[in-house]
This record gives structure tokens, sequence and C-alpha cells, in this order.
């Protein structure tokens, strides 16, 4: 009985490491090809990089953060509800 909760529980630590394993080789994979992306795309000046820090909000006031005005107007269609 010992050996037979052995046998499963080893089986399922190795499942569970595998899983592990193999989603971090795909988030790996995934961050490798975005900065490839990005490597080629800074060499064709599609991207630019930006260097120090990022600018400081206009006065550093809560207006800085208020909703703009959209620049194209918004057009509402009436909603016709089912009778």
């Amino acid at each position: 009985m010992t050996d037979m909760f052995a046998i499963v529980l080893i089986a399922a630590l190795a499942l569970a490491s595998m899983a592990t394993v193999l989603v971090l080789a795909d988030s790996g994979l995934r961050w490798w090809s975005a900065f490839g992306l990005l490597r080629q795309r800074m060499k064709t000046g599609y991207a630019t990089a930006g260097s120090g820090l990022r600018p400081a909000t206009v006065g550093s006031s809560a207006a800085a953060f208020e909703r703009q005005q959209r620049t194209y107007p918004v057009i509402r269609q009436p909603a016709q509800r089912a009778a």
C-alpha cells in the first residue's frame, strides 16, 4: 500500500515539474522572440529607444490626469429594445 502511494506521489511530482519546465520554456521563448523583434525594429528605425527617465507630468498637478477631449466626434446610434 505504501509503495503504491509513493509511486503515485513521485509520478505527480514529476508531472508537475515537467509542466513547470514547459511553461518556463514557453515564457522564455516568447521573451526571446519579443526582444529579437524589438532589436530588428530598432535597426530599421521603426522603434526608437528612449533615453533617460520618463517625462514628468505637466505641472505635476491633478489636472494632468484629467480626461482629454476627443479629436474625433462620437456618433451615437439610438439603441433599439426588443418588444
